[in-house]
């Protein structure tokens, strides 16, 4: 369809769909480009993506879980860079998620959900033993789940290592990172994992300046199951604590 042609079409639709599943689908089937607008998995970031496939590696997870499908270009690359392996990811916001559920219709590993992230990790199918991978990225508007979305994944399960989206990395100004006011800067002084009892705390092992796209920085949290195994990964480094 001439994109002239499908704009005037979605836009007449849209105006009636507003923010509904229905409006991210229709989204996708006339515009399947919009699926790079936010460019590469990770945010572009192609250290980024070498960490997961690191971690993917050395820690062989049975389960990944990801908060903030967004439309699904991470989703893709981790059912991609670990076959055979589930993926469980939920979005609360409709338009995202019915576009990510159109994108992704035909990968059978990718479970999607839409909805907050509490309760859907709070309903995870998973066992507590299962080694299993969390991105928790779900923290772009005025409420911030991130503090009881650990809280749950600390409860709930024994093998995690959990990778955090732009969070401050100590020593690196150059990373950004998400402050949504007092209290609430995805940064170790609001956020102080390095305090938690079993838990080891790692950052990129790689300067900004040589990270590609938007050098968002990231943290990474390790139960005490998995840190012999996180601790063989050399993109990482551990956290002072």
């Amino acid at each position: 369809m001439p994109t002239k042609l499908a704009a005037g079409l979605f836009h007449r639709i849209g105006v009636r769909l507003r923010r509904t599943r229905v409006r991210g689908a229709l989204e996708y089937l006339l515009f399947p480009g919009h699926a790079d607008l936010s460019g590469e998995p990770f945010n572009g970031q192609r250290f980024r993506q070498t960490i997961f496939r690191d971690l993917a590696g050395a820690c062989r997870f049975e389960a990944i879980m990801e908060t903030g499908t967004f439309r699904g270009s991470t989703t893709l690359f981790m059912a991609t860079n670990a076959p055979g392996v589930p993926v469980y990811s939920a979005e609360a916001d409709p338009v995202f998620y019915g576009f990510a559920a159109r994108r992704l219709r035909k990968l059978p590993t990718v479970k999607l959900s839409h909805g907050d992230s509490r309760a859907f990790l709070r309903n995870l199918p998973l066992g507590g033993q299962q080694r299993t991978f969390f991105y928790l990225d779900a923290h772009w508007n005025e409420d911030l789940p991130l503090a009881e979305e650990a809280r749950i994944i600390f409860k709930r399960f024994a093998n995690f290592v959990i990778m955090i989206d732009d969070f401050e990395v100590p020593g690196e100004p150059d990373y950004g990172f998400d402050h949504y006011g007092a209290g609430k800067r995805l940064s170790l002084c609001d956020f102080p994992f390095d305090r938690e009892p079993g838990l080891s705390v790692y950052f990129p092992n790689r300067s900004a300046a040589l990270e590609s796209g938007s050098r968002r920085g990231c943290i990474v949290l390790a139960s005490t199951a998995m840190e012999p195994m996180v601790n063989r990964v050399s993109s990482l480094r551990r956290g002072e604590g």
